[in-house]
């Protein structure tokens, strides 16, 4: 039964994924070379390779995210995080003895003002590298604007596994969806539930990690006992999901999993607590902010999650900028706010590397990026990805709390199931 409806629901997602798609393009180049290349090219006289010079003293970033619309919230936290990094090093004599200026721009997460704010940046030759962009969709299609014209950039949130192979310029310091897909899966086992229910937006971050789950359990195939008996998928917008909520309950699942953003999953958590009280909800970094809890109120209480960064960690760096951060913005950093900050770091020491803030100079010395985050451990492989690990979250009391011990990595998780 397992396999039979996999194939139903990989017939269907692909078709979904499809028309989603627009313009036919090319499968991105695969990232290995790409990132060497763009590495060499500060010897090798490509053009643009002065752009993003700092006159006057000055060094500029961009950062461009959503600070309108639903998603505004993320993008206004990721923008404060970043200029927290920013002062921290401004406080210090700046980089290589220049202030460190910081100009941003909204993209609203649509793909068609992200690639109309990215030609802005690319045209802006003081502008030496971008920080940004919320969803997957959003930040591939800018992506191509800054493979093409030699900046770098590095997403802290985006997901989608083709994102870093677009070319050398492009960095993220998040995990993706395979990362997300086997933290679904262990938090599963862990609390030893059997039928899995998915929720994940209509667009091809949504459908990308419902397919990484359905990959997966092919994968652990008997080893694994947990079904995937229903995936849905939902339109952005959507407020009523009484509809999903029965399709749900109809096909007895005691879990559900969702990588949206709170400002749809909260409502559906709602909306479902109202029918089954016992259900569990699973939910992506996505859902690890304050304003997820605020929304969700009551019904928030048990969900679990998955997450790379947890401010009310030990650490001394995660205390200070939790410090600072709830100083600015008035609660605590989610992981994405964290991963941007961290991206800044990475940014700021390959400029003091190569003691250049010029765009090829950049990329010549981010590969070789090597110190410790908020979020981990901060190196990137070939295609420019940075691994995560996950921690595993409660919500207990309106808050949440750290579930320590139980997440491993995909490759220790996966050694355990006897799969490798």
């Amino acid at each position: 039964m397992k396999k039979v409806l996999s194939v139903m629901l990989a017939a269907t997602l692909m078709l979904t994924l499809f028309a989603g798609c627009g313009g036919g393009k090319d499968e991105p180049a695969g990232g290995e070379t790409k990132k060497a290349e763009a590495a060499e090219s500060k010897d090798s006289g490509d053009d643009g390779a002065g752009s993003g010079s700092s006159e006057g003293g000055e060094v500029t970033l961009a950062f461009v995210g959503p600070q309108t619309g639903d998603n505004a919230e993320y993008g206004k936290s990721m923008k404060t995080a970043i200029q927290i990094a920013i002062d921290e090093w401004n406080e210090k004599g700046g980089v290589n003895g220049q202030q460190i200026k910081l100009v941003d721009y909204d993209d609203a997460n649509t793909s068609e003002q992200a690639a109309s704010v990215a030609q802005k940046i690319v045209g802006d030759d003081s502008i030496s590298a971008v920080i940004g962009h919320f969803s997957s969709g959003v930040a591939m299609t800018a992506s191509e604007v800054y493979e093409e014209s030699g900046i770098a950039y590095i997403s802290g949130s985006a997901a989608h596994v083709d994102l870093t192979k677009i070319g050398g310029c492009i960095y993220r310091n998040n995990s993706v969806y395979a990362t997300d897909a086997n933290t679904m899966l262990q938090i599963v086992q862990h609390l030893g539930l059997k039928k899995i229910g998915i929720l994940n937006p209509n667009s091809d971050a949504g459908v990308a990690v419902t397919t990484e789950i359905q990959n997966m359990m092919e994968t652990y195939g008997d080893k694994y006992e947990a079904e995937l008996v229903l995936a849905e998928l939902y339109e952005d917008g959507t407020v009523d999901f009484s509809a999903t909520v029965s399709k749900f309950e109809e096909a007895g699942v005691d879990c559900v999993y969702s990588s949206g953003a709170y400002a749809q999953t909260a409502p559906f958590i709602k909306q479902y607590r109202e029918k089954n009280k016992d259900v569990q909800f699973i939910m992506s970094a996505a859902c690890f902010s304050q304003e997820f809890l605020e929304l969700a109120g009551a019904d928030a209480e048990g969900v679990v999650l998955g997450t790379s960064f947890f401010y009310e960690s030990s650490d001394e760096a995660v205390k200070s900028f939790t410090e600072k951060f709830n100083a600015a913005y008035g609660s605590n950093p989610s992981t994405f706010a964290a991963q941007v900050y961290d991206a800044t770091y990475a940014i700021l020491y390959a400029i003091e590397k190569g003691g250049s803030a010029d765009r090829a100079d950049i990329l010549a010395n981010l590969p070789s990026t090597d110190f410790q985050g908020v979020t981990g451990k901060i190196t990137f492989d070939e295609e420019g990805n940075c691994p995560k690990q996950q921690v595993l979250l409660k919500v207990e009391d309106g808050k949440y709390v750290e579930i320590p011990g139980v997440l491993k990595s995909q490759t220790d998780y996966e050694k355990e199931l006897g799969v490798q």
